[in-house]
Order: structure tokens, then C-alpha cells, then sequence
């Protein structure tokens, strides 16, 4: 269970990531509008948290 905690941790960090740093358009899935406030309201802990969570899935994967 732990390896899938892990890997779902890892993903979902990437893809956090990648939202923050606008590397993929969030505007595709979602109106602009709303796309834009999302990165207003949460691109910045997102920038932090996203790299954070990659780091602790790796973490798991190799020390648990």
C-alpha cells in the first residue's frame, strides 16, 4: 500500500506542478476566467507544494 501511496504522491505533485508553473494550460479544462483565479488563489503555494509532495513520495518509495 505504501508503494501506491507513493506513486500516487509522486504523480500528483508533477501534476500540481505543472499546473503551477503553467507548463500545462489549465484553461483547456476549465473556463479562463476561472483558470486565472485558481493561479492567483493557490499558484503560489502550489509553486512550493507540488516539488514538496514529489520529494515526499520519492522519500517513501525508497526508505519505506
Amino acid at each position: 500500500m505504501n508503494i501506491v501511496f507513493s506513486l500516487i504522491a509522486i504523480i500528483g505533485g508533477v501534476l500540481l506542478s505543472l499546473i503551477a508553473f503553467n507548463k500545462i494550460q489549465l484553461g483547456k479544462f476549465i473556463d479562463p476566467g476561472e483558470a486565472e483565479d485558481w493561479h492567483r488563489k493557490f499558484g503560489k503555494i502550489a509553486k512550493v507544494l507540488g516539488p514538496i509532495v514529489v520529494v515526499l513520495g520519492l522519500y517513501f518509495i525508497i526508505f519505506k
